[in-house]
């Protein structure tokens, strides 16, 4: 016997066990900066933060690095084992 998803929703509104869908967020556009254009190198820098996990040693690793905006270079970066304020 095959059923289809049309049914299955049929049956669970039915039975009155569907659950009550989630709201969509609505979508900001990102605020980088109070300036409206960028227009020369070192204006405005970004920070990146990431981190991964080293298989076999339970640990993590983090990188951080300091990205300019005009054209997506990586001024600096620090990788590590801990990342501290």
């Amino acid at each position: 016997m095959k059923i289809n998803k049309k049914k299955v929703y049929r049956l669970c509104k039915e039975l009155d066990i569907l659950r009550p869908q989630r709201k969509i967020k609505k979508i900001r556009p990102k605020k980088i900066a109070k300036q409206e254009e960028i227009t020369e190198p070192n204006q405005l820098w970004q920070m990146d933060l990431k981190y991964g996990y080293i298989d076999g040693t339970d640990q993590f690793f983090f990188q951080m690095s300091v990205i300019d905006v005009f054209d997506k270079t990586v001024i600096d970066y620090h990788l590590g084992l801990s990342c501290k304020a």
